[in-house]
């Protein structure tokens, strides 16, 4: 549940993503004027659940006010496949028009609206409670309350969705309010256009009608008497859910998981960040990169500029790693060994730091790594890959110019001994530029920051 309430006095209420175990729940869009709020029934897939709030727009953070979980009996909502999400759209409580049901009225706190139909009528029943229910235990308070059609016409009700093609689920809920033996009350249900059900309430007793459909835009709901009712059709409640998009199964490698764990328990810059790293993919960490394998991989860490400050954990274990960058903070200590052994590591920018010591070996040794490690004031040896093959270009150059000058200085000899007026000849030696340092600039689009675990 989202209530902005202008809490940080700048009037502006924010839209960001809300998530769940790396998958998309909604786009929550918050206003200055009520509340917001998400439901979902979701069969999880281990012992705990990952909510998160993911940042989408610049200078709109994201903020939550209420998160609850509650476990449903393994036989609600029997006809809902547990591989998939259900995302409440409507829940209507009819023939109720003072208040919201939640909890305690209902002890799973589903949230009940109250709605009254243009065109149909309240109705109360003459009792106060249930003698039994539907598997689903709606709270007696939203059965007891109806809306019935006028003589014997039909109920039509329609919701609205985006127009694009989506699965539903809806939950009809039944009950005949007056005990009357001289009147029957019978109605087919069509969603749709297809015929569900032929039903017939039941006094005290609450009885549910379900149907899965596809939908495309709107879902129309039709309560047609049959030719034997004296009564018109009646409904207390409906349940409308979509499904969602097909589940993550997959979470980012442990070993990423891990090796991210030590950086955000090391540097107080990053103590924010949690969740699923890489999943949903259009919401990546702002300061990662990773693979669309499956499980997905992070390929680059981009903390240039975080302010982090000590040494550097050991995230040895996080071997898709490609790029590393970061440059532009003030991490001290000796560069770590197993940064020249990671094994697809191909740029390590570590300028501008406080490193001390010595570039290690398995750095120096590792040819498809192009580091960069200046403006370390505290390191005495070599400061880059890039220094030492100019180095070693230019020992060549003054090698081969001493074997150049060695050969002109024999041929002038023997010159001398065979002719007596030798052509004057000179012998210049240009040596090849030094290679140009590559430069790989890297584009990181800020995208969102992740808050979760409430």
């Amino acid at each position: 549940m989202f209530w902005y309430g202008n809490y940080d006095g700048l009037s502006k209420p924010p839209t960001f993503d809300l998530e769940f175990d790396g998958n998309k729940w909604a786009t929550v869009v918050t206003n200055t004027t009520s509340f917001t709020y998400y439901e979902m029934i979701y069969a999880t897939k281990g012992d705990s659940i990952s909510i998160c709030l993911a940042r989408t727009r610049d200078q709109e953070f994201p903020f939550i006010s209420r998160l609850e979980s509650l476990p449903l009996p393994d036989d609600m909502y029997p006809q809902m496949r547990r591989d998939m999400a259900w995302f409440i759209r409507y829940r209507y409580n009819y023939g109720a028009d003072d208040r919201i049901i939640g909890y305690p009225d209902d002890k799973y706190n589903r949230i009940w609206e109250p709605q009254i139909p243009p065109g149909l009528d309240s109705v109360t029943a003459n009792f106060t409670s249930l003698d039994e229910t539907s598997v689903n235990v709606p709270p007696d308070s939203a059965i007891i309350k109806a809306v019935e059609a006028s003589a014997t016409d039909r109920i039509n009700l329609s919701f609205g969705f985006d127009n694009v093609s989506h699965l539903d689920h809806v939950e009809m809920y039944f009950t005949e309010p007056f005990l009357e033996t001289s009147e029957t009350r019978s109605f087919n249900v069509t969603v749709n256009g297809s015929f569900v059900n032929t039903t017939t309430p039941e006094y005290q007793i609450c009885t549910s009608v379900w149907a899965n459909l596809q939908s495309i835009g709107t879902l129309d709901i039709q309560l047609v008497p049959t030719e034997d009712s004296t009564l018109a059709p009646i409904i207390s409640a409906i349940e409308v859910y979509t499904v969602s998009q097909p589940l993550v199964i997959a979470t980012t490698s442990q070993n990423d998981l891990d090796g991210l764990e030590e950086f955000i328990e090391t540097f107080d810059q990053l103590k924010g960040w949690s969740g699923d790293p890489c999943l949903p993919n259009d919401t990546i960490w702002q300061w990662l990169n990773c693979s669309t394998n499956q499980p997905p991989r992070v390929t680059s860490i981009y903390l240039s500029g975080f302010g982090l400050q000590g040494y550097l954990p050991n995230f040895s274990q996080m071997d898709a790693l490609e790029v590393i960058d970061l440059h532009n903070n003030k991490l001290s200590g000796e560069i770590p060994d197993f940064l020249g052994k990671l094994p697809n590591l191909r740029l390590l920018d570590l300028r501008d730091n406080d490193f001390s010591g010595c570039v290690p070996q398995s750095i120096i040794d590792n040819k498809q790594i192009n580091y960069m490690i200046d403006e370390n004031e505290n390191s005495s040896c070599r400061k880059s890959k890039n220094a030492a093959t100019i180095g070693s270009s230019i020992g060549s150059v003054i090698l081969l110019a001493l074997l150049v000058s060695c050969c002109y200085y024999c041929c002038c000899r023997g010159s001398k001994q065979t002719d007596p007026s030798p052509t004057e000849s000179t012998v210049e030696f240009i040596p090849e530029p030094a290679p140009v340092p590559q430069v790989i600039v890297q584009q990181t689009v800020e995208v969102h920051q992740v808050v979760r675990n409430y």
